[in-house]
């Protein structure tokens, strides 16, 4: 019998990537049958698509970041979309639910327990939403990217995986050129105005350096034409794109990166092995990309740069500084390898058919 595993959650790219990372493990290594329970936006269905993954709609409403009456709202709508969890899960008859964060995680989780289904969560960041708050307390196991020291989930049953990240991260790349340094900034899928304007106004503190230095930058797309000018202007070498699918390759051949701290992204940054000037979003949910960010800095792999601090002044600063001393560079990019987990998503999925096949109710 092959196992059926219901995933949910996703919503934004940093809570469905590390679900088809799973989904991917669970079908290629043990055959299983996978269905995504997801928000129908247009680009969740699109990224699922294209893995060739089945998917559902799902009823949810996110109850954070709203008026209060949109959170009364929202709260009222819960118990009704339990229900309907329910009767969607009694069709499906999975032997396992994973939810992967995102609030449609939270009726779904709810269902299966009340249904006896084994339910895991994995938890992306340093500081755990509101909806993996509560399910962790009737969830059978939670699987950590990061370690967990403030309490937030019952030690006996949770487990420091990592975050599941797409292969390409962790392929080898052809050798990174000595120089010139290469700098490679990213604000994340929307790009992020302050880090593109700041970077910019680093390059007269640079203009003695301008030999020395490439930049790959993406922006986003409301910024591209902005950050292009940018650079001709100033007559630095760069390329500059407003995303690409390539980001592995991008990492590989930069010799620091300038970006947010999302779960994902420090996985990522840490399965190449290069270090970060790290400058957390300043208002994601309980700031939890400043913990996400603190954890590699106390690990000596990156270097934190809170948002209201971080200009082109202190940027150039931190260049001059690794062009001086290339072998805290090295350092560093051997502190991040270190943090990678390349085995996440086999670890989650081994956790999960242990609760399958167990059938433990602990």
């Amino acid at each position: 019998m092959h196992p059926r595993v219901v995933i949910v959650g996703g919503g934004t790219g940093g809570h469905l990537f590390p679900g088809i990372a799973v989904a991917q493990e669970f079908r290629e290594g043990h055959h299983a049958e996978v269905l995504f329970l997801t928000t129908p936006k247009p680009v969740t269905i699109q990224i699922l698509e294209k893995y060739q993954l089945p998917w559902e709609a799902v009823a949810s409403r996110a109850v954070k970041g709203m008026g209060l009456f949109a959170r009364l709202k929202a709260w009222g709508g819960v118990p009704g979309h339990i229900l309907s969890a329910r009767n969607r899960l009694k069709k499906l008859q999975p032997d396992l639910v994973l939810g992967v964060g995102g609030h449609a995680s939270g009726p779904v989780g709810v269902a299966a327990w009340s249904l006896g289904v084994p339910l895991a969560i994995h938890e992306q960041n340093a500081i755990p939403g509101l909806t993996n708050r509560l399910l962790g307390r009737v969830a059978r196991r939670v699987f950590l990217s990061f370690p967990e020291e403030e309490g937030y989930f019952a030690k006996e049953k949770s487990l420091w995986t990592g975050n599941p990240i797409r292969r390409e991260f962790f392929e080898p790349a052809p050798p990174r050129p000595e120089t010139p340094f290469t700098v490679l900034i990213m604000g994340g899928s929307q790009g992020a105005h302050h880090l593109n304007v700041e970077v910019i106004k680093a390059f007269p503190f640079l203009a003695d350096y301008r030999h020395r230095l490439k930049f790959l930058h993406l922006t986003g797309e409301a910024d591209l034409d902005l950050v292009q000018q940018g650079y001709q202007e100033a007559g630095f070498a760069a390329e500059v794109a407003a995303f690409t699918p390539e980001v592995a390759a991008w990492m590989a051949r930069a010799h620091l990166l300038v970006c947010r701290a999302g779960a994902s992204t420090l996985a990522e940054l840490t399965a190449r092995g290069r270090t970060a000037l790290l400058v957390p979003y300043p208002f994601a949910a309980n700031n939890h990309q400043e913990a996400n960010a603190r954890f590699l800095e106390n690990a000596g792999a990156a270097y934190l740069i809170l948002n209201k601090h971080f200009t082109g002044e202190v940027l150039a600063d931190r260049i001059k500084q690794f062009l001086a001393q290339p072998e805290r560079l090295q350092e560093m990019e051997v502190a991040s390898a270190r943090l990678a987990k390349p085995h996440a998503a086999r670890e989650i999925v081994e956790g999960c058919l242990e609760l399958i096949q167990s059938g433990d109710l602990a």
